[in-house]
């Protein structure tokens, strides 16, 4: 079926769920209702992503597809906006932002590609009378590693960056980090220790952005090793009728060292 009727069948859809004699849980929603669903929406979509489900994939993207819709209708009763207001916004900006495509301007690599994006938008609020502050768009909920990230991306977009390909400046400046890390440590200065941590994983974020790693999914694939091998642990502690306390640490780690194996093993099946 056409993807245009199915999108009106999901506005008809959710239009009836809004009326008067529709879903009473749905027609008490409002914009700031939605917040929390929309947030987890879009991390069940990426765990989907992670995980290579196809199925889950287009679910859990359907799911996230509602709340943009479920905002579009809430807007269309309040008279603020229509959804096609929404769909107009979005695909007008996919085309001003893409001039190497829809216009004359060229762009060899993906680098370029974001410059030019990044200096358009800069343009539009110009226009629009709007900040044009290099970190205005970067929106204050985002979670603190994901925030580093574009605030990275942001300022090499505006040539704010180390020569591409020479990564040398990015490890000296972690190990400087490292070193200040250190220091504070030695002085005691638990506030100026928080600060230098920060700068650390900041610098350590810029080495992802650079190798274009993203940081986010890389730290994810570290917490779900380490949950695994940890539960590797947890089942040999088990399986040896023995407790937490009863293992010393030397015990540990050689079951940790055998979790890494195992784990190894496993991926390799």
């Amino acid at each position: 079926m056409d993807s245009g009727v199915l999108f009106s069948k999901l506005e008809d859809i959710m239009t009836r769920l809004r009326a008067p004699g529709g879903c009473p849980w749905d027609r008490k929603q409002t914009y700031s209702s939605l917040r929390s669903n929309i947030i987890e929406e879009a991390y069940e979509l990426v765990e989907a992503i992670d995980e290579s489900n196809l199925d889950g994939m287009a679910e859990e993207a359907g799911d996230l597809l509602l709340q943009v819709v479920f905002i579009g209708v809430i807007a269309q009763e309040r008279g603020d906006f229509a959804l096609s207001d929404i769909v107009e916004s979005i695909s007008s900006k996919l085309i001003r932002r893409h001039p190497h495509v829809f216009g004359d301007l060229s762009a060899d690599d993906s680098d370029q590609v974001l410059r030019n994006w990044e200096r358009i938008k800069t343009e539009e609020k110009e226009s629009k009378g709007i900040s044009k502050a290099v970190f205005s768009g970067v929106p204050k909920a985002l979670p603190p590693l994901i925030k580093a990230f574009r605030i990275q991306q942001k300022a090499a977009g505006v040539g704010f960056d180390w020569a591409k390909g020479d990564q040398e400046p990015v490890f000296d400046k972690i190990s400087e980090e490292l070193d200040e890390v250190r220091e504070a440590m030695a002085s005691g200065d638990k506030d100026g220790l928080v600060g230098e941590i920060g700068d650390l994983l900041f610098s350590v974020v810029n080495l992802a952005r650079r190798m274009d790693i993203d940081p986010h999914l890389a730290l994810e694939r570290t917490n779900n090793s380490f949950m695994e091998r940890f539960g590797f642990i947890e089942r040999s502690i088990e399986a040896q009728d023995k407790s937490w306390d009863q293992m010393s640490l030397d015990d540990l780690d050689g079951l940790w060292d055998e979790a890494k194996k195992h784990n190894a093993h496993t991926k390799s099946v």
